[in-house]
Parts: structure tokens; C-alpha cells; sequence
């Protein structure tokens, strides 16, 4: 799916030098499939182990880049879009797949978080409020697709620079957060990328409402962020809206900040009522949580994802700002447009014509520039079911467009149709 939203269909780019980068940690599911002895037959290895997460997808499209996965805990999928940039930075691959999984099938697992008093009793994340007593668990596979400006076909956000260090020793112990360290990599990234804390107009932090992760995450944000700032820094947390999906959570937060570019507004936290008061920029205002769904224009967004053995990652961003006017949704002139579709299933390809119906005032040039694009290869994807829709003008929504969706079983031949009328012209005019 990430390919067919950026106009790319996935044909092209087999033999390419595109970059997996995935993001795991304990692999659940081998417990399941390679702990049986009676069950044992050497294949779960392919499937089980970490690397087959990111050689897998290689393998399966014939991507050629670098491709391996890592494990810094909650921080990991972050790490992936940082390795992610760099690689494409520094010319080691042309595009990357960044993705992050976590399932959650072992209670032992649970049970281990729950004795490290991580875990929220009642099953609610409730980031900065008082009454935080952790996280809830929760399963996610998330995945995006990255390139270079100047060739993506359709762009939601620009990652402006992504970093990360690690705490090293702390006396506290190897899972206590350190907020001089989160403090030195926000502010080492803002001065490599040469942005101003005050050009940030919104942090969207790790979050875990764990008594130890916000004051200090709250610190660093205030000691990075808040200072000679006139207004209060918005601050959310997506973990208590979906629980902590651990090391596929930063592809969370990047989720939740392309959601806020594209409607222009933040998601409001959940779970919030009254300020936690070991946080001193809270109680004080200097730092305000986003509780209701908030207006957002435009600006440097920065995003935080920590792992739990003292990996920190950092990332800014900011949207993509394109002026659309009327010819950028004048699909049709004088006569009707011939749009294709191509789908893994029928409902699929009807799903997207159903789009185009209800939505005449969202279906741009681009938009069907993106879907002719990732229709006009014939070989195989697994798309193989094909459509056309006949548009009408764009005001015309009350008459339903004429349309047709067939499967193609097999690769059709190509016919050479010679008619009479065209032989009779070519000898008249020869003559």
C-alpha cells in the first residue's frame, strides 16, 4: 500500500537500490512456530528471525539496497528512519522502506513490563496527567516509504534532519531516562539542521506515563524548547491514543503527524485531567498538552522516541505546503475522462471509483496522475484486477459515472487489427 500512495507501482522497483530498514524486538511469534521440537523442521528460522523481517520484504520485491533490521527497544523503529536518512544521504540506497512491528503474544512478556512497574493497572496511558501509572501494551505493524525530494511523485512531510545518542552510564540504573542526554541530542539536532528551539511549534514526545519517563522527557523539552519562548510549547503524546506499541512506536508518531498535515489539526491527547505536579514546566504552563483537537497551519514539528536501555532518537519535520488552485481540480474539459484503475481485489478498484464519486471536490490532476502511474504496468503485482471509469465534469456528481472492473488471469496477447477501410485509404492516398 505505501508504494500505490506514492504513485509507485512496485514492478518498478525490482533491481533497485532501495533500502529495508526495519525495527523489531523480541520476535513472539517464533515461541509459537519454532519452540515445538515435535514441529521443528528448519523453515520457522526463515520466518522467526529478525533479519527475515526486512530480508523478507527485499526478497519478496527485489530490492537491492541495504537491507537488516534493529533492536534498541521502544526506540526501534526510529533508529530504522534515522539509519533510513542517513543511507540515503550518504548514497547507500536511492528510496527505503522504513517499517516497525510489534504483536504481542507472550504473557510472559506483559508480565515482565508489569514487574518493572511500567505497565498501567487500569489500561489507560495518561501522559502528564497526575494520576499516570504507565502504559498499556499495544500491537502495531507500520510502514513508510522515503525519497529524495526532488524525485517523489507525492510528498506528505520533509524530514529535516533525524539523530540519535545514548545515555551511557546512569546511576539509576540501565532503564532510568536521562534528560541531559535527550536534552543534548534535541538540541545537537536543531543546530546541525541550523532551525531555532522557537521555530518548533510542536513536540510530539515519547510519552509513556511511566512516574519516571515524563518529568524527564518534560525537562529536557523544557530546557531544549521553552526557552525566550513568549507563547506555551504544544506538547502530545500518541500512546494515549493507541497504548505503546514499543519498537514500532516512533512510526506511530510519525502516523500521527502526516494525519496533522494533511487535515491541518492535532489530535487531541487522551486521558488528561489534571497536571502531573513533578513536572514543574507543566504546573507552571510553559509547556500546554493538546486536549482538544487543535488547528495546525504550518512549522517545525519535533518528534522524540526513547528506548529503554538509553537509545534516543530525535527527528524534525515539516509539512509539505503545496498551493492548490482551480485548474488543480479541473479533471475534465469538454469531454468525459477515461480513468484507470488496478486493484488486488474488485472491492478495491470500486472502492477507489467510489472515492472519485463522493469526493469531486478532493480528486485533483495529480491524484489521477498518481493512479494512471501505478496502473500502467501490466506484469503481475498481485493487482489483478483492472477497471475504468468514464468522469464526467466535475459538477456533474448526481448521474453516476459509467464503469467496469474485470479480472485478468493471464498476460493478454497483443493483436494487430488491420481493417478494409484503413487499407482503402492508405492505397488512395498513394495513389
Amino acid at each position: 500500500m505505501i508504494y500505490l500512495n506514492s504513485g509507485i507501482n512496485p514492478q518498478t522497483l525490482r533491481g533497485t537500490r532501495t533500502g529495508v530498514y526495519v525495527g523489531a524486538c523480541v520476535s513472539e511469534v517464533e515461541e509459537g512456530l519454532a519452540m515445538d521440537i515435535s514441529k521443528v523442521s528448519g523453515y520457522a528460522l526463515t520466518g522467526c528471525s529478525r533479519s527475515m523481517f526486512a530480508n523478507r520484504i527485499s526478497y519478496t520485491f527485489d530490492l537491492q539496497g541495504p537491507s537488516y533490521a534493529m533492536d534498541t527497544a521502544c526506540s526501534s523503529s526510529f533508529l530504522a528512519l534515522q539509519q533510513a536518512v542517513l543511507g540515503l544521504r550518504t548514497g547507500q540506497c536511492d528510496m527505503a522502506v522504513v517499517g516497525g512491528v510489534n504483536i504481542c503474544l507472550r504473557p510472559v512478556s506483559a508480565l515482565q513490563f508489569h514487574k518493572l512497574n511500567m505497565l498501567s493497572v487500569d489500561g489507560k496511558c495518561k501522559f502528564l496527567d497526575s494520576e499516570a501509572n504507565g502504559y498499556v501494551r499495544s500491537e502495531t505493524c507500520s510502514v513508510i516509504f522515503l525519497q529524495k525530494k526532488s524525485e517523489a511523485k507525492r510528498i506528505y512531510a520533509t524530514i529535516i534532519h533525524a539523530k540519535t545518542n545514548t545515555d551511557g552510564y546512569k546511576e539509576q540504573g540501565i532503564t532510568y531516562p536521562s534528560w541531559k542526554s535527550q536534552s543534548a541530542l534535541m538540541k545537537s539536532t536543531l543546530r546541525e539542521a541550523g532551525i531555532k528551539p522557537t521555530d518548533v511549534n510542536f513536540v510530539e514526545a515519547h510519552g509513556t506515563g511511566t512516574g519516571a519517563g515524563d518529568p524527564t522527557e518534560s525537562q529536557a523539552i523544557f530546557d531544549v524548547f521553552c526557552q525566550d519562548r513568549k507563547e506555551p510549547l504544544l506538547i502530545g503524546g500518541v500512546k494515549s491514543n493507541l497504548g505503546h506499541s514499543e519498537p514500532a512506536s516512533g512510526l506511530c508518531s510519525i502516523a500521527k503527524m502526516l494525519i496533522t498535515f494533511e487535515n491541518k489539526c492535532i489530535p487531541a491527547n487522551l486521558h488528561f485531567k489534571n497536571p502531573n505536579p513533578n513536572i514543574p514546566a507543566l504546573v507552571s504552563g510553559a509547556v500546554k498538552p493538546v486536549i482538544e483537537n487543535t488547528p495546525f497551519t504550518d512549522g517545525v514539528v519535533a518528534v522524540n522516541s526513547f528506548g529503554f536501555g538509553g537509545v534516543n532518537v530525535h527527528v524534525l519535520l515539516k509539512p509539505h505546503q503545496k498551493e492548490l488552485n482551480q485548474e488543480s481540480f479541473k479533471i475534465v474539459e469538454t469531454i468525459p475522462r477515461l480513468i484507470l484503475i488496478s486493484g488486488r481485489t474488485e472491492e478495491s478498484v470500486n472502492h477507489i471509483f467510489d472515492f472519485i464519486e463522493q469526493n469531486p471536490k478532493k480528486v485533483t490532476r495529480d491524484l489521477l496522475a498518481l493512479l494512471y502511474d501505478i496502473s500502467q504496468t501490466t506484469e503481475s503485482s498481485g493487482m489483478n484486477y483492472r477497471g475504468y471509469l468514464l468522469a464526467k465534469n466535475n459538477e456533474e456528481t448526481a448521474a453516476p459515472f459509467p464503469r467496469e472492473v474485470a479480472r485478468v488471469t493471464e498476460k493478454r496477447p497483443i493483436w494487430y487489427i488491420f481493417s478494409g477501410m484503413l487499407c482503402f485509404n492508405i492505397k488512395t492516398t498513394r495513389e
